[in-house]
C-alpha cells in the first residue's frame, strides 16, 4: 500500500486509506474495520507523510522511518509494548529512537503511533521495499523540480536584467540635450 495514501482523521481512532477524491473531500476506508466514510473538507486530516517525530536539537524524523524501525525491531509482527504502562512504553520507544524529544513527544503520541503500527501490520500495509522505493522516487522528483525552479529563476533574472537595461537606455535617450534659441 502506498504510504502517501494513508491518512489520519482527527477524532477518529483508526487510520484510513484514501479510496477516491470527490467534490466535497475524500472517500476513505478504515484500516481497522474496512468501513468507508466520507471525509469532508472541514475535517482535520493529516497524511502520514506529513507527520514527523521531534528529535533533540530541533531535528525531526519522518513517521515512515520510525514505523520502519519498529518493523525491523519487531520482525514484522505487532508490538506488545502498547499494552504496557507509560514508563514501559517510553522505555520501548527510547530503544527505537533514543534521541526523541521527551518534552515535546508525549506518551499519548507514542501510544497512537504504536496503535497505528499495529493496524498497519494487521492489514499487511507495511512494505519496507515499496516504501523505500517511494522515498527514492520522491527524492528524484524533488531534485527535478528543484533544477527546474533554478532554471526558471535564472531565466527570470535574465529577463529582469534585459528589461532594466532597456529601460535605462530609453531613459538616457529621452535626456538628450536640447538646443535653446534666444529670440
Amino acid at each position: 500500500m502506498e504510504f502517501a495514501k494513508l491518512i489520519s482523521v482527527s477524532g477518529y481512532g483508526s487510520l484510513y486509506k484514501i479510496i477516491s477524491r470527490t467534490n466535497f473531500g475524500l472517500i476513505a476506508e478504515s484500516l481497522e474495520d474496512g468501513k468507508r466514510m466520507p471525509v469532508y473538507q472541514s475535517y482535520n486530516v493529516s497524511t502520514l507523510t506529513d507527520i514527523s517525530i521531534y528529535r533533540e536539537n530541533d531535528e525531526e524524523i519522518s513517521l515512515k522511518e520510525v514505523l520502519l524501525k519498529i518493523y525491523e525491531l519487531e520482525g514484522g509482527k505487532e508490538t506488545a509494548a502498547l499494552k504496557g504502562k507509560d514508563p514501559e512504553i517510553k522505555k520501548y520507544f527510547e530503544s527505537i529512537l533514543a534521541d526523541y524529544d521527551k518534552e515535546r513527544v508525549y506518551t499519548s503520541d507514542v501510544k497512537k503511533l504504536l496503535k497505528w503500527y499495529n493496524q498497519l501490520v494487521k492489514t499487511k500495509s507495511i512494505d519496507p521495499e515499496a516504501w523505500k522505493k517511494e522515498d527514492s522516487e520522491t527524492k528524484e522528483e524533488e531534485e527535478v523540480t528543484e533544477k527546474k525552479d533554478k532554471k526558471e529563476k535564472i531565466a527570470e533574472e535574465g529577463t529582469e536584467k534585459k528589461a532594466a537595461k532597456k529601460e535605462k537606455s530609453e531613459t538616457t535617450k529621452k535626456k538628450a540635450p536640447v538646443a535653446k534659441t534666444n529670440k
